[in-house]
């Protein structure tokens, strides 16, 4: 062992040696610069700088400052550049609130065995922002980049506002929630109710709405031109045509308490919402207690001098909006794929390790309903490979996971049935029968057949996805059966012996016994289940997006496991076209087909 003395600071040691080499390069470069004392160093606070310089620049008007900043973290955190002289905050874009500019994001990655070079690249790309800025020709960002100005000038305080609505015109009326934290807006009370209820477990007490106003402006100001008082709004809002003016004026002969609206614009970069409340103008402490209805008779002010007066110079309060959407939350608006997928209803058959994950995959994919079918019952020993923990144990897999969904994901609707697949076909057929996929996740011959049966009667007017797995996860199967060409049985002998294996074990199948009867079990972990998993979410994805063809896709796991445990590859594999002894890949094969004669013959 080392002692203490001769123990190494690393990480001070590699700043000491990079600040050294900036600090020669700085030299080289013939920069005047001085090195930032401890003072100037506290204007950086919270962002961990350990060391800077400041330095005089020429630029287009005249010598502006910069601040070179190193942080702890360098050589592998990169640089940062500030202007000292700038205009105020949010004069210009891309600068923070302490002068810091935004040269690249957070997660740029630099090289650490390169300082001087970074630190070059750094101050030049600084240069050319900064004769950019000074030219005035970056104005248009602060639009482009709407969300992070906004909240840059966001009012500190105030409840926190969450949309559940359509980011899109038109002008309209909404409804919002008003918690003691929180507001939240969605377009219907149904809607909310049910996002409430699915988020907390119930809904909450004295659950009351208000009317709120969404305000589609569609471009969307600059800093300087961002709402301070309610008649700043009433004028953004006539200078966007005649529905949000007209909107504004219908609240205000409520006489609401306060104004709750999201304005809504188009981007370059897709739509933004922008929150603000506008309270209604307080009575002054003297004189008339009404400042409304000043020197008029109740019902005889003109609605105009109301507007006028309501959203007068009262200061309105700015907050941003946190988008809780489904095309918000299911790719951000700009996957093609998420108003498609919201639309449909999958069944997921067996709730276990398996399916459960094909659950939460299907969920965050974006797929709207989803209807759980499952009869067992959570034990401890199911938590190490399954997505449901501790707290679910003892309660029934299909009911928990119901519940973990529908507050993870409060937009979905999700149903849940303590069931097998026999009671499912035989009690619910209407509800397998209304949803777009039935994905079977059961790992039993006997339900997967009974489902293949139910599926022939209905002439296969659902599509079914099968999932299993052979022994250990060293290898898993999806299948897609979405057509009359289509059978599970065609693959399978009448024991549920599938006809083609990719592992064989020649000493049989090694399994674990707990000390209780019957309990038998393989012990594979979430690692090999991963790949399986994913193999069978996405065949689902595939047929709810337009696969109808019979589809079987295989998980061939690595060779090295499965000798380790004493398995092999089976001769059938072996004498595959595709065959390849290392194993750790997907193949996709045909799956039989019957011929006319009755007899499985192999597609081709």
């Amino acid at each position: 062992m080392p002692d203490a003395d001769d123990t190494l600071d690393v990480p001070a040691m590699a700043f000491a040696t990079a600040k050294t080499v900036v600090a020669a390069r700085l030299a080289d470069l013939a920069a005047s610069s001085d090195v930032l004392q401890q003072e100037e160093l506290r204007a950086y606070a919270g962002r961990g700088i350990a060391a800077g310089w400041r330095m005089p620049v020429e630029f287009s008007g005249g010598v502006r400052r910069i601040d070179l900043l190193l942080p702890a973290g360098f050589p592998w955190q990169p640089p940062r550049v500030a202007l000292i002289d700038r205009p105020p905050f949010l004069s210009w874009p891309h600068i923070e609130h302490d002068g810091v500019l935004c040269l690249a994001p957070d997660m740029l990655d630099v090289d650490p065995y390169d300082p001087a070079g970074v630190v070059t690249y750094m101050l030049g790309d600084a240069a050319k922002l900064i004769d950019r800025l000074i030219a005035g020709e970056l104005i248009t960002d602060f639009q482009d980049e709407f969300l992070s100005y906004w909240d840059h000038a966001a009012d500190e305080g105030g409840p926190h506002f969450v949309s559940l609505l359509t980011a899109e015109p038109p002008t309209r009326e909404v409804r919002v929630w008003r918690g003691k934290k929180f507001y939240i807006l969605a377009e219907t009370d149904a809607e909310l109710e049910r996002w409430l209820v699915n988020r907390f477990g119930k809904k909450p007490d004295g659950f009351k709405t208000d009317t709120a106003a969404l305000l589609w402006l569609e471009a969307p100001p600059i800093p300087s031109d961002y709402p301070r008082s309610g008649q700043d709004l009433r004028r953004l809002a006539a200078a966007a045509g005649d529905d949000p003016g007209a909107l504004l004026a219908k609240f205000v002969c409520r006489r609401p308490d306060r104004i709750i609206a999201a304005l809504g614009f188009t981007t370059a970069n897709g739509p933004a919402l922008a929150g603000v409340i506008v309270p209604e103008p307080s009575a002054p402490r003297y004189g008339a207690r009404d400042p409304l209805f000043k020197g008029f008779r109740p019902g005889t002010i003109p609605d105009s001098l109301l507007l006028a007066r309501y959203l007068g110079n009262t200061n309105l309060i700015r907050r941003s909006i946190e988008r809780a959407d489904p095309d918000w939350i299911h790719g951000r608006g700009q996957d093609s794929r998420t108003a498609q997928l919201r639309e449909k209803t999958v069944a997921v058959i067996g709730c276990g390790s398996v399916g459960a994950a094909i659950a939460v995959t299907l969920a965050q994919a974006g797929v709207g309903r989803l209807a759980l079918i499952d009869f067992d019952i959570l034990k401890w020993s199911n938590i190490g490979r399954h997505v449901l923990g501790a707290t679910y144990v003892g309660q029934p897999k299909s009911k928990a996971l119901a519940e973990k969904l529908r507050s993870d994901f409060p937009h979905l609707y999700v149903t849940d049935f303590v069931c097998d697949a026999d009671t499912a076909v035989r009690r619910h057929a209407d509800v397998l029968a209304s949803c777009d996929l039935v994905v079977s996740a059961t790992g039993s011959w006997t339900a997967d057949s009974r489902l293949d049966a139910w599926q022939e009667t209905t002439a296969r007017c659902v599509p079914i996805v099968y999932g299993w797995l052979e022994a250990h996860a060293c290898a898993g199967h999806a299948l897609l059966i979405g057509d009359a060409e289509g059978s599970l049985r065609h693959g399978f002998d009448r024991t549920g012996l599938p006809h083609f294996q990719v592992t064989v074990w020649p000493n049989g199948t090694p399994l674990r016994r707990e000390p209780a009867c019957g309990a038998a079990y393989q012990p594979y972990g979430p690692m090999e289940l991963g790949f399986i998993n994913s193999l069978i979410a996405e065949l689902a994805l595939d047929a709810l997006l337009g696969a109808t063809e019979p589809t079987h896709r295989i998980w061939v796991g690595p060779r090295k496991r499965l000798v380790q445990i004493g398995g092999g590859w089976s001769a059938v594999w072996r004498e595959d076209s595709s065959f390849r002894e290392e194993g750790g890949f997907i193949l996709e094969r045909p799956w039989p087909v019957a011929d006319d004669s009755g007899k499985e013959a192999q597609a081709a």
